[in-house]
């Protein structure tokens, strides 16, 4: 089982990507394809199903996630019956820590208001991962304490965003706050100098 490609993008389609890794090409499904930009080299986080055809042969599906939180996030809603890879793909496009927030407080009615949730996915979906909600959210205080601080010296919302999930991927556990706050200053200034080196 693949856990993350090392490698290129090297096109963008309507609901995936190609993505070079050493030399052999890709097609990797992905929920949102506008998040990638071409010729980016990232490490991207996959999940590799296989699904039967009509001729009773297997092919092989690759999910690709920016980031760990998002990858965890498709799997965990794997478990819930009912949702498939497709649909599973399709909630990931929201924020994935209101989605875990909405399911820790258990607001069936405002996770219905996602996208591609309705209410019957809702009930599914806080019934089966509410247990793991509270695991999942015990970082949180932490994690609302950096994006104020962050908010507060004038870092947009997605930069900051993209920072956090950059430190929930690398399980950055036990640190302080002042050193989450300089580990995402410098996630922030590379990311930013990097799309402004490509155009």
């Amino acid at each position: 089982m693949y856990s993350y490609f090392l490698g290129t993008v090297i096109s963008i389609n309507k609901t995936s990507i190609t993505f070079e890794v050493n030399n052999k090409g890709y097609v990797i499904n992905v929920a949102n394809p506008n998040d990638f930009n071409q010729n980016q080299k990232i490490h991207l986080f996959v999940y590799a199903q296989y699904s039967s055809t009509s001729k009773n042969s297997f092919i092989q599906q690759i999910y690709g996630f920016k980031t760990y939180a998002q990858k965890e996030l498709f799997i965990s809603l794997m478990m819930c019956q009912g949702i498939g890879p497709k649909t599973a793909l399709g909630i990931c496009r929201n924020d994935n820590s209101l989605i875990w927030q909405l399911i820790n407080d258990k607001k069936y009615l405002e996770l219905a208001k996602c996208k591609n949730i309705n209410e019957k996915l809702a009930h599914t979906i806080i019934e089966t991962l509410y247990d793991k909600s509270i695991n999942h959210n015990k970082a949180d205080p932490i994690i609302t304490k950096l994006f104020s601080a962050l908010n507060a010296l004038g870092y947009k919302d997605t930069d900051i965003r993209y920072a956090i999930n950059k430190i929930n991927a690398n399980n950055s556990k036990d640190v302080e706050l002042s050193t989450l706050i300089a580990n995402a200053i410098k996630i922030i200034v590379n990311h930013n100098n990097s799309l402004n080196d490509k155009n």
